[in-house]
């Protein structure tokens, strides 16, 4: 059987001067986004006489920009690392999930050790450890996930470069202001340092080192956005 994705579909409702109106918003198979289906508190809008509040178009593109987001951004897979004393270990990846090596690898410790990636190819990646992690008596294990973005130009997903006079912060302003502040930031930091958001709003968020940084230093991390 050959299965492909023709279209989704996501209904949106909106509220003016105490109105409630609906509409969907459809992603057809080559990623085009469009609205369709607009419903007022009188129906269905089929007339040219009908007039929507500004509002309500405002929240149209939102709604466009957040499916547009939420389709653009996937996990491909995820599993478990073992370390038993080693610093390093190479995780393999199944042949056909990947077609390129922009992705990145997020990790979840159970104590905070801080971990990186290198060496990325489409089938294979090396987790590295800042110094011998657990032992053969006492493993210990490491959830990993791999995130892709399968829209490269979208402005949700980017890298933040820091330096020592940015007193350990970077600001990240989205190009269009979030519709809600329920998101969630995956941080992936390119050394063994640690990170994590100071500040975050509809607007943006502030990436903070936890460390202080020495003059001419620069850290690079990377970030992605999912609501």
């Amino acid at each position: 059987m050959a299965l492909t994705r023709q279209q989704s579909v996501v209904t949106f409702s909106t509220n003016s001067g105490g109105q409630e109106y609906l509409f969907d918003v459809l992603v057809d198979s080559f990623g085009a986004v469009s609205v369709r289906n607009v419903r007022s508190p009188l129906g269905l809008i089929m007339d040219p006489y009908t007039t929507m509040p500004n509002i309500v178009v405002t929240d149209m593109q939102e709604a466009k920009l957040m499916v547009a987001q939420l389709m653009s951004e996937t996990t491909v897979t995820s599993g478990t690392i073992t370390f038993a004393g080693e610093t390093s270990q190479t995780q393999a990846i199944a042949s056909g999930l990947l077609n390129n090596t922009n992705y990145r690898v997020a990790y979840t410790t159970t104590d905070g050790m801080l971990l990186n990636t290198t060496g990325q190819t489409t089938t294979a990646f090396t987790v590295n450890a800042a110094s011998a992690y657990g032992t053969v008596a006492v493993p210990i294990t490491v959830d990993y996930t791999i995130l892709v973005a399968t829209q490269q130009t979208s402005g949700y997903s980017g890298t933040a470069s820091i330096i020592q006079a940015d007193a350990g912060a970077s600001t990240v302003t989205f190009p269009t202001a979030m519709v809600t502040e329920n998101y969630s930031v995956v941080l992936s930091p390119n050394g063994f340092m640690p990170v994590y958001l100071s500040a975050k709003s509809k607007t943006g968020f502030t990436i903070q080192l936890g460390y202080t940084m020495e003059v001419g230093e620069t850290a690079t991390v990377g970030f992605d956005v999912f609501v």
